[in-house]
């Protein structure tokens, strides 16, 4: 169960009914109100398959009747449980039945006649948006999928809801870096005056008849509300923190082939880095970098996981880089690079955000590469693999010069304080020089700019680029080869004194000379030097991530 800080309480109105001094009345208000929530229930599901425009008011009129029960006779757990039931249950009709006709908006909760319609404000609560951002606010349940494998929900007051952002404008921190859709977490929860002296048929037309609205639509951020508060009554907020990463997921192209196959051709295969929830002052953001073949989504299952762990919320927001890993390995990290500078620069301009100084990165399979690529000083090393000359003496136009140079010579990124390696070939993998690996990297459509500009070197520098480079560019299945020379210069690139390390390594399986392995990264190869400690998880290569294990490791990692 999730610990929460704090709660709401319901506003008095002018007009308010005296409870009933002996609980015995109070209990017989509170049945009167749960018979009629039911009635208006059962009437509002029957107008909404005629799809009559007053199911809305339908559904409005059955949960006001089951705040009413619980005001009514708040101290008792019986009242409490069947009202907090009937009014979640008329909740769910009433804002799925409004957002299909179109009564939902980011303005506010649209009841009453056509002619006269009414508008229940929205207040937010918690969250880290203001409400000129909201998209769309949608109460439906997003579909199952796969790559989620854990619910986390938590039964109560209320219903759990999605909130999409709107984009950002272009060329902002949040144009840019907003994914494709952002889904934020939260619970409405419709807060009702307290019963006043009305008669059913008036309670039923009331917003109709009401000058002022009589209601407030509070969308809460369910992990820093603790509960609702009706008269001495404190139910619990319910939450469904898994619901906003399942609605991602939903309106997230999946790129993990296409990026493969075809590197940065545009659209979905584009590298990019995104936040998956608006910066909060004062959270250490965490990088999550995919691998091979794969996208961002493969880390939604350790991230929801994370989510619902309150320390994590407290002091922590997930950033997840998406790439193509098919080619472009140095470039992809140069764009990384250049973002992860952008990003902490433009939201922290005078260095004052000490949460933006010790940033963590978090990389699985290739990705583990691109994150040591992050926190090294390159030297020469990288271009003395590839080439036999100084890179200054080398032909090339001012343009070229500029494009290429940023991916091979580089200063670590210094606000990046720790680096997790999860089944990292930092040696290779043997699997990239089988026929399996060659015949994969046969699939890998080269970008044509960078193809261009590697022609256009070898034409007027002959015998400058090794005989590896020289023929073409390298595909990431070649630079995963044991015997890539790239490879090894980044292996013995040494992340500086700040950085701490950590290793997670797959053992599912031994090899044929016995050495253990994830089927495809071998133990010593995942295995980087220098790391302050290191965790074996009996796991698959495409696996490990996904393991408890794994996930308890980086939360333990991430309180030291």
């Amino acid at each position: 169960m999730i610990s929460l800080p704090c709660s709401f309480a319901a506003q008095p109105a002018a007009t308010i009914r005296e409870p009933a001094k002996s609980q015995k009345e109070r209990c017989a208000a509170a049945d009167g109100y749960l018979s009629d929530s039911c009635e208006y229930w059962q009437a509002a599901n029957r107008m909404r398959t005629d799809c009559s425009h007053l199911t809305v008011e339908a559904y409005y009129a059955a949960a006001e009747a089951a705040w009413n029960a619980i005001w009514s006779a708040p101290e008792s757990p019986a009242v409490v449980e069947d009202a907090t039931n009937a009014y979640g249950d008329a909740l769910v009709g009433l804002l799925q039945t409004a957002r299909e006709q179109g009564r939902l908006q980011p303005d506010g909760l649209w009841i009453g006649s056509r002619y006269r319609p009414i508008r229940i404000p929205i207040v937010l609560k918690g969250l880290p948006i203001s409400a000129s951002t909201i998209e769309s606010i949608e109460p439906f349940q997003p579909p199952k999928d796969k790559r989620l494998s854990r619910r986390h929900y938590r039964p109560g007051f209320g219903l759990p809801v999605t909130i999409r952002v709107k984009p950002g404008p272009e060329g902002t921190i949040r144009g840019d870096f907003d994914p494709p859709r952002l889904s934020l977490v939260a619970t409405a929860v419709l807060r009702f005056q307290v019963p006043g002296n009305e008669k059913p048929i008036r309670k039923f037309v009331g917003p109709l008849t009401r000058e002022r609205a009589p209601a407030v639509l509070d969308l809460v951020e369910p992990l820093s509300v603790s509960g609702v508060h009706i008269g001495v009554a404190h139910p619990p907020v319910a939450a469904d923190l898994s619901m906003p990463m399942l609605d991602m997921l939903e309106g997230m192209p999946k790129s993990g082939l296409e990026g493969f196959i075809m590197p940065f051709e545009g659209g979905v295969t584009e590298p990019r880095l995104e936040f998956l929830q608006p910066h909060v002052k004062g959270r250490i953001p965490v990088v999550f970098i995919h691998g091979l073949a794969s996208d961002e989504g493969t880390w939604f299952d350790l991230i929801n996981d994370l989510r619902a762990c309150p320390f994590f919320q407290r002091y922590y927001e997930p950033w997840v880089y998406h790439y193509p890993t098919g080619a472009s390995f140095l470039p992809a990290s140069a764009i990384l690079r250049q973002s992860l500078r952008r990003i902490v620069k433009e939201l922290d301009p005078d260095g004052e955000e000490k949460q933006l100084q010790n940033l963590v990165l978090i990389g699985h399979s290739m990705g583990g590469l691109h994150a040591k690529l992050q926190v090294v000083a390159s030297g020469n090393h990288l271009w003395n693999a590839m080439a036999t000359v100084p890179f200054d003496t080398v032909r090339m136009p001012r343009s070229v010069r500029a494009k290429i140079e940023p991916s091979l010579f580089f200063e670590p990124v210094t606000n990046i304080k720790r680096v997790v390696f999860i089944a990292t070939p930092h040696q290779g993998s043997s699997l990239a020089s089988l026929a399996l690996g060659k015949i994969a990297s046969l699939t890998v459509e080269r970008p044509p700019e960078l193809t261009a500009i590697h022609d256009q070197l070898v034409a007027e520098n002959p015998g400058v680029l090794r005989p590896e480079f020289e023929e073409a560019l390298p595909t990431t299945i070649q630079l995963l080869a044991p015997n890539s020379p790239l490879l090894e210069a980044l292996y013995h690139l040494r992340p500086p004194c700040w950085v701490t390390i950590h290793n997670v390594i797959g053992v599912a399986h031994h090899t044929l000379r016995g050495e253990r392995t994830d089927c495809v990264v071998s133990e010593s190869s995942a295995r980087h030097p220098g790391a302050i400690s290191e965790l074996d998880v009996k796991a698959t290569h495409t696996g490990v991530h996904h393991k408890l294990t794994t996930i308890a490791e980086i939360e333990r990692i991430l309180r030291l």
